[in-house]
């Protein structure tokens, strides 16, 4: 991730703690607008493939693939399962606050909220849209920390509302690109439920980033994790149909 280096994060740091020095507040919402504005992708469609591997002790290794059509400016995305063929043609359909998961068994689309997990995977669906993270929460920088070979700033987030993923989160950013090493995320008594690891990223527009791979693990579950690789990226546009119920159902016919 080294090579992802920005230069105008540095003169954003630079103004920031110049004015701000004595406010992790105004730091930390800071670095979390740079942040969105770095993955979220409004200027541009997205689609790609995940593949999810789940990793459980005593347990074969469990493998979903998934298909996903992503529009930030528009707060949509639309993921349908493609494999194994016990979870093909499931979807899930977001429409900004409004997330439904398609039933094909049933025919029924079933509303669900941001903490639902993937497939009963460690992966969360608010993972794979646009990140509105200061709409949620209030941020703070709380230290500094080095993860693995980087250099990062803490920044802890505190939930404004209660229908968020994790009451409290903090997140590890590179302070070479401001991109995300690590996020944690606590419950509202600072129990470590889960931790991410972002091992890399793509660049997939001048300025825009798309995680490539990571690692989700469950703290509360004794060696279950769930990696998750990110493949056949594409930028083109997509139909308006797709982002829609009708094409979910359609795709499980």
């Amino acid at each position: 991730m080294n090579r992802f280096i920005s230069a105008g994060l540095f003169l954003l740091l630079a103004a920031t703690l110049s004015a701000q020095n004595s406010d992790p507040a105004a730091v930390g919402t800071a670095l979390i607008k740079d942040l969105e504005n770095k993955i979220n992708t409004e200027s541009l469609d997205m689609t790609s493939t995940f593949t999810l591997v789940q990793k459980k002790e005593g347990e074969a290794d469990r493998v979903l693939r998934l298909r996903i059509f992503r529009r930030d400016t528009a707060g949509k995305f639309t993921i349908l399962f493609q494999y194994p063929d016990s979870e093909k043609g499931k979807g899930y359909y977001r429409d900004n606050d409004n997330l439904y998961l398609y039933l094909p068994s049933t025919r029924e689309f079933v509303f669900r909220n941001r903490k639902d997990d993937v497939g009963s995977t460690d992966v969360r669906t608010d993972l794979f849209g646009k990140q509105d993270l200061l709409s949620q929460y209030t941020a703070k920088v709380t230290g500094d920390e080095k993860i693995s070979k980087y250099d990062t700033t803490v920044v802890q987030l505190d939930a404004k509302t209660l229908d968020v993923s994790f009451p409290v989160q903090k997140w590890y950013l590179n302070k070479t690109n401001n991109l995300p090493v690590k996020v944690e995320n606590y419950s509202a008594s600072k129990t470590l439920l889960r931790t991410t690891y972002y091992v890399d990223f793509k660049e997939v527009a001048k300025g825009k980033f798309l995680f490539t791979k990571l690692l989700a693990k469950n703290n509360l579950e004794k060696n279950q994790s769930t990696l998750l690789s990110n493949d056949d990226i594409g930028t083109g546009k997509i139909p308006d149909y797709t982002f829609s119920q009708a094409f979910l159902e359609e795709q499980s016919r």
